[in-house]
C-alpha cells in the first residue's frame, strides 16, 4: 500500500505539471520554477539537488495546496475514503470483525488518550504524533542530501512569501528558529548563514529576503539580539540554550514531586514573542521517543510552550530516517534514503565495500594490518578530484584500546609505504593543534590519512575525503553510533567514481545490519550491492573572453496615450453610513440524536467601527501601487482631510479614481538590439554564477545517468580539448564538449577540420548546446511550446566572422524534421533571422540515417569561405 510520502510526491508532481497553480499566491509558482533550467532532454535544477528540491516542492504543496494541516487530516485527505486503507497506513492493526465497527475518530481518541490501547499495538510514535497541537512534519533525508541546505531554502522562501503578500490572512512565516542537539551539530548548522540565497530566490525576490533578514547565532549571555514581535530574524541555537530549564528552588521546598516545574529562560521569552514563528528541529531524531504518558522530552516541552505564548506556524523536522525502533514515523512526508543517495551519486557506493572480519579467529594485530593494506591497495596513489588524498577512520569505545591498537596500525602503515605522521588522533583530550588539523581534513594540503577516534567523528561531521571507516571489537556505544560512525565515508565528492570500504567486526556488523533494517529498511547486503545511478561530470571554462553577437527583437510595452505628465485629481469619496454588527447568542442542545443550536433570543447591537488611517501613509501606498510621485498625492490628501487621517473605507474609492485617470495605455513595438554574451562570469548584480574548482577554474556541474554517462563515453561524445586538432584556436571555450549524438560529433570534427585548412574570416566555432543555463549563458531564444507556455532553446553550434557575422547551427535526425517542439524553435529562430538577414544565419541540419557527412555541411562551408553558395 503507498505510504503518505508516496502519495504526496505524486500529488506534489501533478501540481508541478500543472505549473505549480495556486491562483492566490502565484509567486510561489516562481520561486519554484526558478531553481529548475530548460534542457533539451529535461528540465535541470540550478542550485538544490533532486531530494532537496523535491523536499522544497512537496513541503509548499503541503503548506498551500492542503493549508498546512494537522498530520492526521493529511492522512484522512489521502486514505479516509477506505477505512481499511486509513488504519493501514496509520499502522493501526485491527481484526476484520473490529475493522466493520470501527470508527475513524473513536479510534484515533484511544490512539491520544489509551495508555493501553497505544502500548498493546505498540502506537508510541503514532501517538506522539496524533496528540501534537500544532502542524508538524518530517523530512527525512539520508545524510549528505544536504538537510541544512534544504532548511535555508525553506526559511527563505517563507520569508519571500511573506513580504511578497503582507497583508495575507494565510500564515507565512516572519521568523524561523532552527536548534540542533549538541555542539557538533550546532556547527554544522553555521553554513545557514553562508547559502548562497541569490541561486535559491529569484533577484527581486533575493534582494528584499537580504534586507530584512537577521541571523544569530545566541551566544553564552541571557539574552537574544532579536525584538519580540520583530520579523525575519533567523535564530540558531542548540537546544540546551533555550529549552525549559527544573526551577532547583521549588524542588527543594518538596518532599514529593508529581511533576517537574519548569521556567523559560529569557532567550526562550522572548523567542516565544516573535509572530509567525517556524520551528526547525535539526536530526530531529534526537526529538522523538518518549515514553507515553511519562516524560516528554526537553524539546518537544519546548516547542509546547512557545506555541502556546504564540501559535506556530508549522514544525518541521529534517532527520536521517523515518523510523524510530523500527517504528515509522507518521510525520513524514518526504523520504529519500540511503540507497536513493548512492543512485543518485549523492553518497559514495558500496558496491564490494564491506568487509567482515571473526576476530576470534584472527587476531587484532592480522585484522589492522589486512585493513591497512586494503585501504592502501584502494586508495594508496589515487588522487581525489580537486586533490588531497582518500582518508581512513578507526573508532575505538576508549583511549585505551586505541593505545593498543595504534601498535599494530603504525608497523602495518609503514609496511604499506606510509608514514607514521600521517596518522591522526582526535579524542576529548586532543591538543588545539590536532583540533585544527581535524577540522582540516578536507583541504588538498592536509597530509593526514589514518584517522583514530574516541567520542568524536559522527553525527554532524562532515568529511567527504572520508573513504573508508573501521569498527573492530565490540562497541559499548549506542547501535546508533554504530550506524553514524561505520557510514560517515559515504558523503560524496564532485567528480569521484571510486566507492568507499567498511570494516568491521562480526559484532559490530550484525548492529549495523539491525540499525539498517531498523532506520532505513535495508541490511548490509543491499546496501552493498546499491550501485550509483548518476555521476557528475564537470565542465571547465577555458575562455571568457569571446565575440558577443548582436541581435535585434521585438519587444512590446506598454505606454501612457496622455501626456504623460498629467496630473492625478483626487476627490473625496461619498460616505455611506456603516451598518452595526449584530451579535446574537446561541446554546448546543444535546438531546436529540445530534447536537443542534437553538436561538436564546438575546442579541445585542454592536456600533460600527470606522478605522483610520494617516495621510501619509494612504499617501504612500498610492504612490507605490501606481508609480506616482508621493508629494503632490500627500499635498492633496490633506487638503481632503485636514484631520491628518482618513477612513479606511475611502481608500479603495480613491484607488479607483487613480486608475480611471492611469488607465489610457497603449501598446507600442521597438526593435531591440542587444549583445548575447555566450559566457556570463556575473549576473545582473554583480554575483559569480559559475563555482570555482581547486584550480580556480570556472566549472559547470552536469548530472548524468550513469549508463547515459558511459554510452557518452563509449561513442566518444565526451570530447576533450587534445582529441581534436583546433590549429586556429577557434573553438574549446570550456572542455570536455558534451555532445548529445553522433551527428554532433560529425558536424564538430568536419567542420573543424577543415577550418584547419582554411579558416577564412572565422573568429570562433563553438558548441554551445551542452551550457544550457540561461544564467550562464544569453545564447538562447523562447519558442511557444504545444502547452502555450515559453521555453528556452540553447542552440548547438555557432560559427563567427571577425564582422560580427555569425552562423547558427541545429543538428537533428532526420526523423525529426517535423517534430513538433522541433518545428517551434526552428520558427521562433527564423522570424528574428528575417529581420537581420544580414547579421545571422539560422540552419537546422538533418542527419541522415547512415551518417552525417561532408556533404550535409555544404552550406555552412560556403558561408564560412564567403563564396556565396550557402542560400543554393
Amino acid at each position: 500500500m503507498p505510504t503518505l510520502y508516496e502519495k504526496l510526491k505524486e500529488s506534489a508532481g501533478e501540481w508541478r505539471a500543472n505549473g505549480y497553480a495556486c491562483a492566490d499566491y502565484p509567486m510561489i509558482g516562481e520561486i519554484l520554477a526558478f531553481q529548475r533550467e530548460e534542457r533539451e532532454d529535461s528540465p535541470a535544477l540550478k542550485f538544490l539537488r533532486e531530494p532537496q528540491f523535491l523536499a522544497l516542492e512537496v513541503y509548499w504543496h503541503v503548506r498551500l495546496a492542503h493549508g498546512t494541516p494537522h498530520i492526521i487530516d493529511l492522512y484522512k485527505h489521502f486514505f479516509e475514503a477506505d477505512k481499511r486503507e486509513f488504519f493501514a497506513s496509520l499502522g493501526v492493526e485491527l481484526s476484520e470483525d473490529a475493522l466493520d465497527i470501527a470508527d475513524i475518530d473513536y479510534i484515533l481518541a484511544k490512539v491520544r488518550d489509551d495508555e493501553n490501547f497505544i502500548r498493546n499495538k505498540r502506537l508510541q510514535a503514532l501517538s506522539e504524533a496524533a496528540t501534537l497541537k500544532y502542524p508538524s512534519y518530517i523530512l527525512a533525508l539520508a545524510m549528505g542530501a544536504g538537510k541544512t541546505v534544504l532548511i535555508g531554502a525553506i526559511i527563505a522562501t517563507e520569508f519571500a512569501m511573506a513580504q511578497q503578500y503582507p497583508k495575507s490572512e494565510f500564515a507565512f512565516m516572519k521568523n524561523a528558529l532552527v536548534f540542533a542537539p549538541g555542539t557538533t551539530i550546532i556547527e554544522s548548522l553555521r553554513e545557514l548563514s553562508e547559502i548562497p540565497y541569490e541561486k535559491i530566490l529569484p533577484p527581486d525576490l533575493h534582494r528584499a529576503f537580504l534586507a530584512n533578514l537577521k541571523i544569530e547565532f545566541p551566544g553564552k549571555g541571557k539574552e537574544i539580539q532579536a525584538q519580540r514581535g520583530g520579523s525575519y530574524n533567523l535564530i540558531v541555537t542548540n537546544t540546551e540554550r533555550i529549552s525549559l530549564r527544573a526551577n532547583p528552588r521549588a524542588n527543594r521546598q518538596r518532599q514529593v514531586i508529581e511533576q517537574e516545574e519548569v521556567q523559560a529562560n529569557l532567550r526562550l521569552q522572548t523567542i516565544a514573542g516573535l509572530p509567525r514563528l517556524g520551528v526547525f528541529s535539526d536530526e530531529a531524531h534526537h526529538t522523538y521517543g518518549n515514553a507515553v504518558f511519562e516524560k516528554q522530552k526537553r524539546v518537544r516541552q519546548t516547542i509546547d510552550f512557545i506555541h502556546a505564548e504564540t501559535p506556530i506556524v508549522a514544525v518541521v523536522n529534517t532527520t536521517g530516517t523515518p523510523y524510530y525502533k523500527k517504528q515509522p514515523l507518521k510525520e513524514v512526508i518526504v523520504w529519500y534514503g540511503l540507497g536513493d543517495g548512492i543512485r543518485d551519486n549523492i553518497l559514495k557506493d558500496l558496491s564490494g565495500g564491506i568487509h567482515q572480519y571473526d576476530i576470534r579467529a584472527r587476531g587484532e594485530r592480522e585484522v589492522f594490518a589486512d585493513i591497512i593494506t586494503e585501504f592502501f591497495k584502494a586508495y594508496g596513489a589515487a588522487e581525489l578530484p580537486g586533490g588531497g588524498k582518500a582518508k581512513i577512520a578507526f573508532y575505538f569505545k576508549t583511549q585505551a584500546h586505541l593505545d593498543e591498537s595504534r601498535k599494530w596500525i603504525e608497523p602495518a602503515l609503514v609496511a604499506a609505504g606510509g608514514e607514521v605522521s600521517q596518522i591522526l588522533v582526535n579524542t576529548q583530550k586532543s591538543s588545539a593543534e590536532e583540533i585544527r588539523e581535524f577540522r582540516q581534513l578536507n583541504s588538498p594540503d592536509s597530509q593526514k590519512r589514518v584517522i583514530l577516534l574516541v567520542a568524536k567523528g559522527v553525527e554532524g561531521w562532515n568529511c567527504p575525503s572520508l573513504f573508508a571507516c573501521a569498527l573492530i571489537k565490540e562497541q559499548t556505544a549506542s547501535n546508533n553510533y554504530v550506524l553514524q560512525a561505520a557510514t560517515r565515508c559515504l558523503r560524496q565528492i564532485s567528480g569521484n567514481r571510486l566507492s568507499a570500504k567498511i570494516f568491521l567486526d562480526a559484532g559490530n556488523a550484525g548492529i549495523l545490519d539491525r540499525e539498517l533494517q531498523n532506520n532505513f529498511a535495508t541490511d548490509l547486503g543491499r546496501l552493498g550491492a546499491q550501485m550509483r545511478e548518476r555521476e557528475i561530470v564537470e565542465l571547465r571554462i577555458k575562455k571568457l573572453e569571446l565575440p558577443k553577437l548582436e541581435i535585434t527583437r521585438t519587444v512590446k510595452r506598454a505606454v501612457r496615450a496622455g501626456e504623460p505628465g498629467a496630473d492625478i485629481t483626487l476627490k473625496k469619496p461619498e460616505r455611506r453610513e456603516l451598518s452595526a454588527a449584530v451579535r446574537s447568542i446561541l446554546t448546543p442542545d444535546f438531546t436529540g440524536p445530534r447536537e443542534i443550536l437553538l436561538a436564546t433570543g438575546e442579541s445585542k447591537e454592536l456600533p460600527a467601527a470606522d478605522a483610520a488611517t494617516g495621510c501619509h501613509a494612504a499617501a504612500w501606498k498610492i504612490a507605490a501601487r501606481y508609480h506616482l510621485p508621493l508629494m503632490p498625492l500627500l499635498q492633496q490628501l490633506h487638503a481632503l482631510y485636514p484631520g491628518g487621517e482618513m477612513p479606511d473605507a475611502d481608500l479603495h474609492s480613491l484607488f479607483l479614481q487613480v486608475e480611471a485617470q492611469q488607465a489610457d495605455y497603449k501598446t507600442v513595438e521597438e526593435k531591440v538590439t542587444e549583445a548575447l554574451a555566450l559566457i556570463r562570469v556575473r549576473d545582473e548584480d554583480g554575483n559569480e554564477v559559475f563555482e570555482q574548482g581547486d584550480d580556480n577554474q570556472y566549472v559547470h556541474r552536469l548530472r548524468l545517468l550513469t549508463h547515459n554517462l558511459k554510452r557518452m563515453r563509449d561513442g566518444a561524445l565526451l570530447a576533450e580539448q587534445g582529441d581534436y586538432a583546433d590549429q586556429h584556436d577557434l573553438s574549446f571555450h570550456y572542455a570536455p564538449y558534451n555532445f548529445d549524438s553522433g551527428p554532433e560529433r560529425e558536424l564538430f570534427r568536419h567542420a573543424l577540420a577543415m577550418l584547419n585548412a582554411t579558416p577564412a574570416e572565422i573568429e570562433a566555432f563553438l558548441f554551445t548546446g551542452g551550457l544550457a543555463d540561461p544564467r550562464k549563458t544569453d545564447f538562447h531564444f523562447e519558442y511557444l511550446g504545444e502547452d502555450n507556455r515559453y521555453h528556452r532553446y540553447f542552440p548547438d553550434f555557432v560559427l563567427v566572422k571577425k564582422s560580427g557575422e555569425f552562423y547558427i547551427i541545429e543538428v537533428k535526425s532526420e526523423r525529426e524534421r517535423t517534430d513538433p517542439v522541433v518545428v517551434a524553435k526552428r520558427k521562433a529562430v527564423e522570424r528574428l533571422q528575417k529581420m537581420q538577414p544580414e547579421r545571422f544565419k539560422y540552419e537546422v541540419i538533418y542527419a541522415p540515417a547512415s551518417a552525417l557527412g561532408v556533404r550535409e555541411l555544404e552550406p555552412m562551408i560556403a558561408w564560412a569561405r564567403g563564396d556565396g553558395r550557402e542560400n543554393t
